[in-house]
C-alpha cells in the first residue's frame, strides 16, 4: 500500500455546513489536496476558505454531452490526482454515495489498485426525508428508486410501504438537465403509479431546507394532481403505503409471536 498516498471521500450534507460531520470536516481541513463537486455557492466558498488548496471539479460536471461520460470524467480526474502521491479528499453534496457514483467508483477502483480509500458517511435528502416528514422506514418498509431507472425497468414494489422516487424533475435526461421538458415523463410515471394507487391517493412533493432554520418543502397532493404541480431539479417524490402488509399467520405460529403482542 501507498502509504503517502489515500483518497477519502465525503458528505457535505445538505444544510450548508450545520451538517458536516467532525470526521468530515477534519478530512477537508488537513487534506493535501481537496476536490469538490457541490451544488451550493455558500458551501463552495466555505470550502475554499478552509482549505486553499481545494479545486472545484464544477468544469468537468459539464464537459461532456451526457451525464455518465461526465461522471467517469470526474472519477479519472480524482485518480489522477491520487496517483500524484498526496492525501485527497474529495467533498460531494449530501451522502457521498448516495447518488454520487464518480466519488464511489474512484473509492472501489483505488482499493482495487492497493491505497487507502474510504467513503465517510454524510447526512442526505432521504435522512432529511424521514425527519421532515415523520416517517419511520422500519415501520411499513421502505423503497427507494431513481425515478427513470423506476420508469425503464418496469420496477415490482409493495404499495403497502412507502415508495421514494428520486429526480423526479429530470425524467429522461440523460444529459444536463437545465432546460428538460418533464411533462411528458411526470406524465408517464403518472400512468405508472395509477397500475397500484388510487388516483385519490396523497403523495408528497419534498424538498430538503438547504439552509438553517429555514423550512423544507413538504406538499401533500393528490396522485390525480401530480403532472399539475410544480416540480423542480430538487424535488423528491415520497408516497406513503395505501395499507399495511397482511400478516402470515403460518410465519408469526413459526416465531412463536403472539398477534396480541403486535397491537
Amino acid at each position: 500500500m501507498n502509504k503517502a498516498s489515500s483518497l477519502t471521500v465525503v458528505g457535505s450534507g445538505i444544510k450548508f455546513v450545520s451538517h458536516l460531520t467532525t470526521e468530515a470536516r477534519v478530512y477537508i481541513e488537513q487534506s493535501e489536496r481537496v476536490l469538490y463537486l457541490i451544488n451550493e455557492p455558500a458551501m463552495k466558498e466555505w470550502i475554499k476558505k478552509t482549505n486553499p488548496k481545494a479545486e472545484s471539479l464544477d468544469e468537468l460536471y459539464v464537459k461532456h454531452r451526457l451525464r455518465l461520460h461526465c461522471y467517469r470524467a470526474i472519477t479519472d480526474y480524482i485518480l489522477e490526482t491520487l496517483y500524484q502521491g498526496c492525501h485527497v479528499c474529495v467533498v460531494i453534496y449530501g451522502h457521498p454515495a448516495v447518488f454520487a457514483q464518480p466519488g464511489l467508483d474512484a473509492v472501489i477502483k483505488a482499493k482495487k489498485e492497493g491505497y487507502d480509500a474510504r467513503v465517510l458517511p454524510g447526512i442526505s435528502a432521504e435522512d432529511c426525508l424521514f425527519a421532515d416528514c415523520l416517517i419511520d422506514p422500519g415501520t411499513y418498509g421502505c423503497q427507494s428508486f431513481e425515478a427513470t431507472d423506476f420508469l425503464i425497468r418496469e420496477k415490482n414494489y409493495d404499495p403497502n410501504c412507502y415508495l421514494i422516487l428520486w429526480q423526479v424533475g429530470s425524467i429522461g435526461a440523460l444529459d444536463h438537465p437545465r432546460n428538460h421538458d418533464n411533462s411528458n415523463g411526470i406524465n408517464l410515471l403518472k400512468i405508472a403509479l395509477e397500475k397500484k394507487y388510487p388516483t385519490s391517493h396523497e403523495i408528497i412533493l419534498y424538498e430538503a431546507a438547504q439552509y438553517p432554520h429555514f423550512d423544507p418543502r413538504l406538499d401533500n397532493i393528490t396522485l390525480d394532481n401530480l403532472t399539475k404541480a410544480a416540480i423542480t431539479s430538487l424535488t423528491t417524490l415520497c408516497i406513503p403505503p395505501l395499507a399495511k402488509t397482511p400478516i402470515d399467520m403460518n410465519m408469526l405460529k413459526a416465531l412463536n409471536i403472539n398477534i396480541e403482542d403486535l397491537k
